[in-house]
């Protein structure tokens, strides 16, 4: 492993324990890992020792206009277009994942550079079962645009149905930077 690899790895292990104490937060199961992998990037365990696999993927969009978006802009798109990146990379997953024979796994989609400029979306129940027919367990969006002044990802459950929307999370509902 390179060194460049080795820092990949490690970014992606701490987005990893952000997702973590989140989805803790969230549905107040706890996570343990157990080992880091490829594919999926890791293997995690719930509290019955059911293992469980976690992939996180990074929200496909313009990389290019990130620094120029950052200086000049607030970093938010519209609903349609962040979800239309975020469907790409749903489907590009599950490819992955069926050609791979992956575990039980939990899909992440990271929303690193961009967040939603509204959330609204979350309450269409038009929404619900668009990703119904892929074989991840659990797919969730984890916004980082929270972590700078809440310390903590904010997540919004996209599958299966029971998880879909947005979820009460006390640290975000507090002081900013406090």
């Amino acid at each position: 492993m390179t060194e460049d690899d080795l820092g990949k790895k490690l970014v992606e292990e701490e987005h990893l324990l952000q997702f973590i104490d989140a989805y803790q937060t969230t549905t107040g199961v706890a996570l343990t890992i157990e080992s880091r992998s490829e594919s999926p990037d890791f293997i995690c365990a719930y509290p019955s020792s059911e293992l469980v696999g976690v992939e996180l993927a990074r929200s496909p969009h313009d990389y290019e206009m990130r620094v120029y978006d950052r200086i000049w802009t607030d970093c938010t798109l519209p609903s349609f277009d962040l979800l239309a990146s975020v469907s790409s990379m749903v489907a590009t997953k599950e490819h992955k994942r069926q050609s791979r024979g992956w575990p039980s796994t939990i899909l992440v989609v990271e929303l690193l550079d961009y967040s939603f400029e509204s959330l609204t979306w979350t309450s269409d129940s038009s929404l619900i079962d668009d990703f119904s027919d892929t074989g991840f367990r659990e797919i969730w969006l984890a916004d980082h645009s929270t972590v700078e002044q809440f310390s903590e990802v904010r997540l919004i459950g996209l599958h299966p149905s029971s998880i879909f929307g947005l979820h009460s999370q006390a640290a975000l509902e507090g002081k900013p930077y406090g």
